[in-house]
């Protein structure tokens, strides 16, 4: 779970910081949540809290890599097509079902893929190089030196050994692997729960109708959509702008998550409540306000040993504050420690203004073209649909005036085509 250092209580929240800054602080006081056991058929995805050990060897035994004959390779030294060896059929084989005998010189045994090799046999032949003499022989074209076609006992998996590392992000393939290896269940640390609370009398459940200057909350489907992307539970909350109904919907949502995000309310004018409401409630805020455009009024802190986010409720800067301070704390409550997003370097197709003291966020398509990837600005009127069609965000870091047409950058890809566009060099639309 979090922890919570005793100095930070007490403390005077840090104000206007940068953004390094602040994810330093938020990685300081944030840790992976305490591992669980979980069945290994539910773990894809998760990490792995420590070493796991292969309990048993896979396969267990020598089997048959292809549909074949069981054979003894000392008869098949000079089996050729010109040169045949016969051996007389004592038996059949196939995955469940082992042939009960022996294998003696002379003779072999019919084996399917996956079946157990029989006791005497040390290679097995592939069919294609065989004739049948009806049901009781065979007719070997080819020589089959010991070993040949088998899957030797722990080939693929050998117990004992440690089969995946602490700190693993489970694939599906790992997962087989592990099961292959004895492990019906692995030790994980779980995603994050996130209890969602948008403040505001403006706001109106999407759908329902709008009286004149109430808005639909459409901050917390946006986030809501994020946390569904990365597979992270989360329960909504709303309230007015009144203190009381804030702290009521807080107190229906704390006992449900391990992190807080509030929506809106987070600046310091006489309507924005929610942090004196967390503060009676035990928050102890470590920053508040962050030099991050969009997404500057964004706070921190502890609630006890649970991480706390305070948003801002424009569009822009709630969805940007999230993707860049509260999704890599997220991944570190899961025990991940790589950044949530893929990361490209592109050239911009329009200058992008920076500024010295600031981190600034511009919301971009991509495309490839024969000169490389190519990122262009969103700047249409509408806030929400440049939101929609970004497929990258593109950083001006602190320190960076500009960035010219034609310049690079590095680049956030926040849409799977993105990844796919920056690996592959497929073509993605235009700008």
């Amino acid at each position: 779970m979090a922890s919570q250092d005793a100095s930070i209580r007490g403390a005077q929240p840090r104000c206007d910081i940068g953004l390094d800054e602040a994810l330093a602080l938020v990685r300081g006081v944030v840790a992976p949540l305490p591992a669980r056991e979980v069945p290994i058929h539910a773990a894809e995805g998760l990490v792995t809290a420590c070493e796991v050990v292969a309990a048993v060897d896979s396969p267990s035994a020598p089997v048959s890599l292809k549909d074949g004959f069981a054979v003894c390779s000392s008869d098949l030294a000079s089996a050729s097509e010109g040169n045949p060896v016969r051996l007389e059929l004592t038996g059949r084989a196939a995955a469940g079902s082992p042939y009960r005998g022996t294998v003696r010189s002379g003779t072999a045994v019919r084996v399917l893929t996956g079946a157990l090799l029989p006791p005497g046999a040390d290679a097995v032949l592939s069919e294609e190089f065989t004739r049948p003499v009806g049901d009781t022989a065979v007719l070997c074209l080819a020589d089959a030196g010991a070993g040949r076609n088998l899957l030797e006992r722990g080939a693929d998996v050998e117990q004992g050994r440690v089969a995946a590392a602490a700190g693993l992000a489970l694939s599906p393939a790992m997962l087989g692997y592990l099961a292959a290896g004895g492990c019906g269940s692995v030790r994980v640390h779980p995603r994050p729960r996130v209890g969602l609370l948008a403040t505001g009398d403006e706001l109106v459940p999407p759908g329902q109708p709008l009286a004149r200057g109430q808005v639909h909350a459409s901050n917390m489907v946006t986030l809501s959509g994020w946390l569904d992307r990365f597979r992270m539970p989360s329960k909504l909350g709303a309230a007015s702008d009144s203190e009381a109904a804030i702290e009521e919907a807080a107190l229906g949502l704390l006992p449900d998550c391990d992190v807080l995000l509030t929506s809106g309310g987070a600046w310091k004018s006489e309507r924005d409540r929610t942090p004196a409401v967390l503060a009676r409630l035990g928050f102890a805020p470590l920053f508040h306000r962050i030099r991050l455009g969009p997404g500057k009024a964004v706070a921190f802190g502890m609630l006890g040993s649970r991480p706390v986010f305070c948003l801002p409720g424009g569009p822009p800067s709630n969805e940007m504050a999230f993707l860049q301070v509260v999704l890599p704390a997220l991944h570190w409550l899961a025990g991940r420690n790589a950044p949530p997003f893929p990361e490209s370097r592109v050239t911009v197709t329009q200058e992008l203004g920076g500024s010295v003291d600031w981190s600034r966020f511009f919301q971009a398509r991509l495309e490839r073209l024969d000169s490389g990837l190519t990122a262009c600005p969103l700047r249409t009127g509408s806030r929400l649909l440049c939101q929609a069609n970004a497929t990258a965000l593109i950083r001006v870091p602190e320190g960076v005036a500009r960035i010219p047409a034609g310049g690079t950058a590095q680049a956030q890809l926040i849409a799977p085509e993105a990844a796919f566009l920056a690996a592959s060099g497929q073509l993605l639309g235009g700008c």
